[in-house]
């Protein structure tokens, strides 16, 4: 990977100036009295994944997996509510 140098007081005045500096496989580094103070790299292009059709998955894998107590809508009583044992 190249890279391209510039000085704080060299840079130029607009972040799309900066960027249209990069080419494909370069980088750039900003220096500050040549001390490097930041790089600038190109991101890897995000690869966006679909599922299969045949790994979609299906309703009903797991029938049973999960049981539902039969008072679960039922109101809890004060005491959880007010902290009391």
């Amino acid at each position: 990977m190249s890279n391209k140098t510039f000085d704080l007081k060299q840079l130029p005045s607009s972040v799309t100036e900066l960027l249209s500096l990069m080419q494909d496989d370069q980088e750039i580094i900003i220096t500050n009295d040549n001390i490097p103070v930041a790089r600038l790299t190109r991101l890897n292009p995000v690869v966006q994944t679909k599922l299969k059709l045949e790994e979609t998955p299906k309703p009903g894998l797991n029938l049973g997996a999960m049981v539902m107590s039969d008072d679960f809508d039922q109101p809890l009583p004060d005491e959880f509510w007010l902290q009391n044992p």
